[in-house]
């Protein structure tokens, strides 16, 4: 199978992103809870993210995650924005399960700020710790960035944010264009611990 980034999605979970053994990112199926909730279910993974994920992770949190993402409200609308009329095509939804073999292992989506940083949208992920390591994300990244410049105009840039601690987070940045633009120190404070963040950039290709 080719290297494909998709243009559209369709609503009945097919990839947006394909590569070669089996790994893709599609939209998010209520099937996919049980699997959600046993990745996510993990300190490992939790310990990297961000308070606004519940831990313990139950079945309910996470159907209560594939209600929001199918909750059209919560769809960005998609194709050529022009400063009079908006963005032209269809609301896509923008958060997504990460599948190797169709099992969702992980996730991968975009925050579209508002008020006057419209025009930018911030990345997240998470991954399951038995796949860490393997480059899953490293090679779906890209893809992803792609299938968002291709898909909403509006963007001119896409921001990360990672703990200075993460190293293996930065790297994925990294490879898919990102580039490092500054450090703040004592920014975050998870488990108790005050931590400097990494801020990451991403511009649209021009």
């Amino acid at each position: 199978m080719d290297h494909t980034a998709h243009s559209t999605t369709t609503g009945d979970a097919s990839p947006i992103v394909e590569l070669p053994g089996g790994l893709a990112i599609r939209e998010w199926r209520h099937s996919d809870v049980v699997s959600k909730a046993r990745h996510l279910n993990n300190k490992k993974v939790w310990d990297q993210l961000r308070n606004r994920i519940p831990f313990p992770h139950t079945e309910a949190d996470a159907a209560h995650w594939v209600d929001f993402c199918h909750d059209t409200a919560n769809h960005v609308r998609s194709g050529k924005w022009t400063a009079e009329g908006g963005s032209e095509g269809p609301a896509l939804p923008t958060n997504f399960a990460v599948t190797i073999n169709d099992e969702a292992v992980g996730s991968m989506g975009l925050n579209f700020k508002d008020d006057i940083y419209f025009r930018t949208a911030e990345i997240g992920y998470w991954l399951g710790d038995e796949f860490w390591g393997k480059g899953v994300m490293s090679k779906l990244l890209p893809l992803f960035m792609e299938w968002a410049w291709e898909n909403f105009g509006i963007l001119v840039r896409i921001n990360a944010e990672t703990y200075e601690a993460n190293g293996a987070s930065g790297k994925v940045l990294e490879r898919a264009g990102f580039k490092l633009e500054g450090r703040r120190p004592d920014y975050v404070c998870k488990n108790g611990v005050i931590g400097a963040a990494l801020m990451w950039g991403l511009l649209r290709p021009r």
